[in-house]
C-alpha cells in the first residue's frame, strides 16, 4: 500500500509527519483503557458538608465538656449550696477543649490519643469534685470509658484510667477537706445526669449512623470503580485481540511492550478463500469465512496472524504443525461442504486453497503506532511464492513445500505436481483423500 504525500486537506508533508509523530505509542494504547482515563459512573456524592475527623472529635469533646460543667455547676449550686466552690475547675474545663484542639487537634496517631488521655484527667477531676460514688460521677465515667474503648482500645483505656485516677485524687481530696459532703440523694443532679447520658449517646448514635453511611457510600464508589476497571480491562482485551494474535495481545497487555521474537520451527498456513464460480465475495461473506476459521484453527494449534483480501495467514509453534495443518484443512473443508449454500448466493459454494510451509520466522510490530503485527523471514517469502506458483491448482487442496513434506508423518494422498521454474509442488486433494 502506498501513502499519499499530502492529506485530504492538502497539508504539506512536514505537517503530516508532525501529526504522525504525535500518534499514540504501544504503551499509550494500553493506557487508553486504563480506568483512570475512562469516564465512569459513580454514585452521586453527598452535597452535605462533612466535618473532618478532628472536627467531629472536637465537637464531641465540647459537648462532653458542657455536660460535665452543667453537672458540676448544678452540684455546687443546688446540692452543696456553694456556688463557685470549684471555680478554677470550671474555668479550666471550659477552656480545655479549645486549647487542646488548638495545640494537638490537627494531629492524629499518638498526639490524638494524648488528648484522649488528658480527657481522662479532666473527667477524673470533675468526677472527684462531684462525687466518685454518685450517679453523675458514674455517668461521666461511663461516657469517658466508652470514648476510650471505641477510639484506642485496651492501651488507651489503661492510660486514660490512670489519668482519671490522678484527676480524682486532685479534686477528691480537696472536696473532702474543704467542702461539705454532697447529699447522697440530689434529685436535680441525678435527673441531669440521666438527661446527659441519654443526650450524649443520642449524639454518638447520630455520629455513628452518619459514619456508617459514609462507609457504605465509599464502598459503593469502590465497587463502581472496580466494575469500571473490569469493563475497561475486558474492552482492552477485546481491542487487542481484534488487531493482534492472542499470544502477542497477552504479552502486550502484561508487559506494555511487544519485543520482536524468533520462532525457530514455525509452521505457516496460508488459507485463500475462493468461490466455485469465480464470484467476488462481499465483505460480509469474507467476514463469515474468517470467523469460522478461528475456532477450527485454534483447536489444531494455529493462531491467526493477519488477513489481507481473501487470504488468512496463520502460524503454529508446535513441532507437529504440518500434520496439524492437514487436520485443520480437512475439518475446514468438511464444514464448507456441509454448509455449501450461501444465503446471498444459493448456487455458489465456498472453498479454499491452503498453502503450507515451515521454517524460522521473526514476529513483531512493524508499525508500533498502528499495532501492525507481522511475520518476517525467508519462509514467509517462500510461502507467498508458493501461493503464486499454485494459483492454478483446483480448490479444496493443500499445497505444501518440500520442507513441509519431509516433516509430515503421514504423506498419504499427496501428489507431486510440477510448478513454475521447475519447482515441485506437493498437492493434497481434500475431497478425494477424505
Amino acid at each position: 500500500m502506498y501513502y499519499r504525500h499530502t492529506t485530504r486537506s492538502g497539508a504539506a508533508p512536514s505537517q503530516r509527519d508532525a501529526r504522525l509523530r504525535r500518534r499514540p505509542t504501544v504503551g499509550a494504547f494500553v493506557t487508553i483503557f486504563h480506568p483512570r482515563t475512562m469516564s465512569r459512573t459513580r454514585p452521586a456524592p453527598s452535597t452535605r458538608q462533612q466535618l473532618p475527623r478532628q472536627g467531629q472529635l472536637y465537637a464531641i469533646r465540647v459537648l462532653f465538656t458542657l455536660m460535665a460543667l452543667a453537672m458540676l455547676a448544678l452540684g455546687d449550686t443546688v446540692c452543696r449550696s456553694q456556688p463557685g466552690a470549684h471555680l478554677w475547675l470550671l474555668l479550666t474545663t471550659a477552656a480545655y477543649p479549645h486549647v487542646a484542639h488548638l495545640l494537638l487537634g490537627r494531629f492524629g496517631g499518638r498526639r490524638e490519643q494524648a488528648i484522649l488521655v488528658i480527657d481522662g484527667l479532666i473527667a477524673g477531676a470533675i468526677v472527684g469534685a462531684i462525687g466518685l460514688l454518685s450517679a453523675p460521677g458514674a455517668v461521666l465515667a461511663a461516657i469517658i470509658l466508652f470514648n476510650w474503648t471505641i477510639m484506642g482500645g485496651p492501651l488507651l483505656v489503661a492510660m486514660g484510667m490512670l489519668a482519671a485516677l490522678v484527676g480524682v485524687a486532685i479534686t477528691g481530696v480537696g472536696a473532702q477537706t474543704n467542702a461539705p459532703v454532697m447529699p447522697g440523694d440530689c434529685a436535680a443532679l441525678d435527673a441531669l445526669a440521666a438527661c446527659v447520658l441519654l443526650a450524649y449517646f443520642f449524639v454518638i448514635a447520630r455520629f455513628m449512623f452518619r459514619y456508617i453511611g459514609e462507609l457504605r457510600q465509599q464502598q459503593a464508589e469502590l465497587q463502581a470503580t472496580a466494575d469500571v476497571a473490569d469493563s475497561a480491562r475486558a474492552l482492552a482485551d477485546r481491542a487487542l485481540l481484534g488487531v493482534l494474535p492472542a499470544s502477542a495481545a497477552g504479552i502486550l497487555a502484561e508487559q506494555g511492550d511487544l519485543p520482536p521474537s524468533t520462532i525457530s520451527n514455525a509452521t505457516l498456513l496460508l488459507i485463500e478463500f475462493a468461490w466455485s464460480r469465480g464470484e467476488s465475495p462481499t465483505v460480509t461473506e469474507l467476514a463469515e469465512c474468517f470467523q469460522l476459521c478461528d475456532p477450527i484453527l485454534n483447536r489444531h494449534g494455529f493462531e491467526g496472524i493477519k488477513t489481507f483480501g481473501r487470504r488468512f495467514l496463520t502460524m503454529s509453534r508446535a513441532m507437529t504443525g504440518p500434520d496439524d495443518a492437514i487436520k485443520a484443512a480437512r475439518e475446514l473443508n468438511d464444514y464448507l461442504l456441509d454448509h455449501s449454500a450461501l444465503v446471498s448466493m444459493p448456487a455458489a459454494r465456498r472453498s479454499f486453497r491452503a498453502f503450507l510451509h515451515c521454517g524460522a520466522v521473526t514476529a513483531g510490530l512493524v508499525q508500533p503506532e498502528r499495532l501492525n503485527f507481522d511475520l518476517l523471514g525467508e519462509p514467509v517469502e517462500a510461502l507467498f511464492s508458493l501461493a503464486s506458483m499454485a494459483a492454478a491448482q483446483p480448490l479444496a487442496t493443500v499445497i505444501a513445500s518440500s520442507t513441509v513434506r519431509h516433516r509430515l508423518q503421514n504423506v498419504a494422498g499427496f501428489v507431486t505436481t510440477p510448478g513454475e521454474a521447475g519447482a515441485e509442488l506437493y498437492v493434497l486433494d481434500l475431497v478425494a483423500s477424505s
